[in-house]
């Protein structure tokens, strides 16, 4: 095959004076060559690039997709390719429009479900949490697990953020994108709130911040992160703070009325599918629950 004329000589120099790795371009141009063989055969027509309109890429992904049967990672990177060497063009003049421009890459399910802690380890960071009569610490554990909070919305709750009742109360979070919702707060994370009040109160704070360090200052992601990494120590359990969301949202989806679209408002999910990821947590516990079943 003749290269100049689809100008990938300028392609494979344009590559490199992008800092594009040799096993990069020589995957690149081969994906380039792929497609014009594709086209070339499927069209009967000789290739030119401006005569490329974005039906073609699409029915190229549907072919790689369900005639070859190739892995979704497979074509997403010649899509990659594709997307460069038109941008190319494009860029130098030789096409005037791009139909690789808003060409989307197949959307792959994410491999490994979320890890969230065992019913046994999460019982045992609970107990060396309250028996260090810590309030902070209390009050830290009980926020991340039964509100399923990121960490970066647990250090901005401020004091006018949390509505207690004798019987109920309400956290008011401001997520991603300054999103809000309002997490119902349950009789442990009152509890623990309530008791923390009284020792911050004692500390004469000017802040609006709920959690305050040693030093009277707003916590800060790195202080959430150094507390938890002491509980991982003292405990010997792998401890990260979204594994606490993981397991409210499992414990969430387990109890009767609730469903993914709970799990999506009260995780404070963009959309449906970051959600569904815990559908999948629920299947595998449930194929584990049925597994475990002995004759009697």
């Amino acid at each position: 095959m003749d290269t100049k004329e689809y100008y990938l000589d300028a392609f494979v120099d344009y590559l490199n004076k992008s800092d594009k790795s040799s096993g990069t371009i020589s995957t690149y141009t081969a994906n380039i060559i792929g497609f014009i063989k594709y086209y070339v055969e499927s069209y009967g027509e000789e290739f030119i690039p401006e005569n490329v309109i974005m039906m073609d890429l699409k029915d190229y992904r549907n072919y790689l997709l369900n005639i070859k049967r190739q892995k979704a990672s497979t074509i997403n990177n010649k899509i990659a390719a594709l997307k460069e060497y038109f941008f190319f063009l494009k860029s130098n003049g030789i096409i005037k429009d791009n139909p690789a421009e808003n060409m989307k890459k197949i959307r792959t399910n994410k491999p490994t479900a979320p890890k969230g802690f065992s019913d046994s380890d999460f019982r045992k960071i609970k107990r060396y949490v309250y028996r260090s009569q810590k309030n902070l610490w209390i009050v830290v554990f009980e926020l991340l697990s039964k509100t399923g909070v990121r960490v970066s919305e647990l250090i901005n709750i401020r004091l006018a953020d949390i509505t207690i009742n004798e019987r109920s109360g309400n956290l008011r979070v401001i997520g991603k994108n300054q999103k809000e919702r309002n997490i119902p707060l349950h009789l442990d994370v009152r509890k623990a709130i309530t008791a923390y009040m009284e020792v911050r109160d004692r500390m004469s704070i000017s802040s609006d911040f709920l959690l305050i360090s040693e030093r009277k200052r707003p916590f800060t992601r790195s202080g959430i992160f150094k507390m938890l990494k002491r509980w991982e120590n003292d405990t010997n359990i792998k401890i990260h703070p979204h594994m606490f969301r993981h397991h409210f949202a499992i414990q969430i989806l387990n109890t009767p009325k609730s469903d993914i679209n709970t799990v999506q408002y009260l995780l404070g999910h963009e959309s449906i599918e970051s959600s569904a990821i815990y559908l999948k947590v629920r299947q595998e516990d449930l194929e584990k629950s049925i597994n475990a079943l002995t004759d009697y």
